[in-house]
């Protein structure tokens, strides 16, 4: 069985590579600092369980559980986490594996021959109950197979479809459009402090705003800065709007 370890720490790292190569039938195959780079190395080295610590800067943990949770074969991850009663206590209704530091060996094989893969419905409620939990620094989509990570701050909106959420993002000094599979009420939840919802179909971000444009029929469009694309405006959200673009020019 592969293992990947992540933590920032590189001593937690290290002590954790020392124990698992204690143990038989389990090799440490890759090492993170961070849920960014973990993602990184998952197509590289395909591990079967991830001990996965939970704060780290960056992505943490349970972004990067998040994420990996939406591949076609996810591996196995056992969280790592200094003691918080709040935290034990949603993995412990969610069954949700985990290990309490300092890891001692015995617990450490318990947990990994235990391990299983986690769904996105028990890690969504882990989040729900967790308000402590930092708003996401990316938006995954899955692209063939892989996931492909969006960072929040270069999406312009989120527009809901029949079936999927489309994301208009700018990148690379190139307009990008790809679809995930979030509802965009989660999203919403998620991306408060930086989205607002202009339509029922739609989420914006609020500092990308560059004006309002009004057609024949009295429809009312929002443009966004480095798109040419253009949202609608429902009337119910039309006075926040206008607001926010006053504010701007003030």
């Amino acid at each position: 069985m592969k293992i990947l370890i992540a933590d920032d720490e590189p001593l937690a790292r290290e002590r954790l590579k020392s124990l698992c190569e204690e143990l038989h039938d389990y090799t440490v195959v890759a090492e993170a600092r961070h849920g960014k780079q973990v993602l990184d190395l998952i197509p590289e080295h395909q591990p079967d369980i991830i001990l996965l610590d939970i704060r780290m800067p960056g992505m943490d943990g349970m972004e990067a559980a998040q994420h990996i949770a939406r591949l076609d074969t996810p591996p196995a991850i056992i969280f790592t986490t200094a003691y918080d009663q709040y935290a034990i206590d949603a993995f412990d209704n969610h069954a949700v594996g985990y290990l309490l530091k300092p890891i001692k060996k015995e617990k450490l094989l318990d947990s990994l021959n235990a391990a299983s893969k986690l769904s996105r419905a028990q890690l969504q409620s882990i989040q729900d109950e967790d308000a402590n939990i930092k708003a996401p620094l990316y938006i995954s989509a899955r692209i063939k197979g892989n996931i492909q990570l969006i960072p929040v701050d270069s999406i312009r909106y989120f527009q809901a479809g029949q079936k999927y959420v489309s994301v208009g993002f700018f990148e690379n000094n190139i307009a990008s459009e790809v679809l995930i599979e979030e509802s965009l009420k989660s999203l919403e939840q998620a991306l408060s402090h930086a989205f607002i919802r202009v339509h029922r179909n739609a989420l914006i971000a609020e500092c990308y705003i560059t004006g309002l444009d009004k057609d024949k029929d009295g429809a009312h469009w929002l443009c966004m800065q480095d798109m040419q694309h253009k949202l609608e405006v429902s009337r119910r959200h039309l006075a926040e709007v206008r607001k926010i673009i006053k504010d701007k020019t003030l």
